[in-house]
């Protein structure tokens, strides 16, 4: 009786042990995975983020473009005039027009200050340069999560409990140059 009594203890320890094992591992695997969709939900964060300011520069880029373009044809329409300057009436008209396409673009820098503190091509570049960089740290956070996530996967003991409870490896995300350079090798 003794022998049976020993067994029964030892297997009801080990098979508590082996619950206290699968819990540890499913808290290790959830917590994970949790980081996991937080990094994943950061770089769509980022990635909609780049959109919309690339969106945005290139809708001001473009208005001011537009009202430079009026502004000089304007100008080049005076220019060519021959007649007269006329009476002060006709001048003050004329200046009127230019005054009101100088003021439609000050509204446009007072919309979009970084146009009036340099040239709208270069904010352009740099917003494409600082979104861009934004996206690829939040692209190396989430890839980072991602390593560490499928190596918990892979290693002993929780390889072992990972598909029982239901853990699956991640795919890492990539952008357009990774893509490129796995594809020429």
């Amino acid at each position: 009786m003794g022998k049976s009594k020993a067994r029964v203890i030892v297997t009801v320890l080990l098979l508590f042990s082996i619950y206290l094992f699968m819990r540890h591992a499913n808290n290790l695997f959830v917590e994970e995975q949790h980081l996991l969709f937080t990094a994943s939900g950061l770089l769509e964060v980022e990635i909609k983020r780049k959109q919309t300011l690339v969106a945005q520069h290139l809708d001001a880029i473009q208005k001011y473009r537009e009202v430079e373009e009026k502004i000089q044809n304007y100008l080049v329409s005076l220019n060519a005039s021959k007649g007269p300057p006329g009476n002060n009436s006709v001048r003050l008209e004329k200046s009127n027009v230019l005054f009101e396409l100088l003021s439609e673009l000050d509204n446009l820098k007072e919309k979009y200050p970084s146009l009036k503190a340099k040239n709208p091509y270069l904010v352009l570049m740099e917003t494409y340069q600082s979104s861009g960089l934004r996206v690829m740290n939040a692209r190396m956070a989430y890839n980072r999560k991602v390593a560490e996530y499928n190596t918990y996967l892979k290693v002993l003991p929780y390889k072992l409990v990972a598909g029982i409870l239901g853990f699956s490896e991640q795919p890492f995300q990539e952008g357009i140059g990774e893509k490129y350079l796995r594809n020429s090798n």
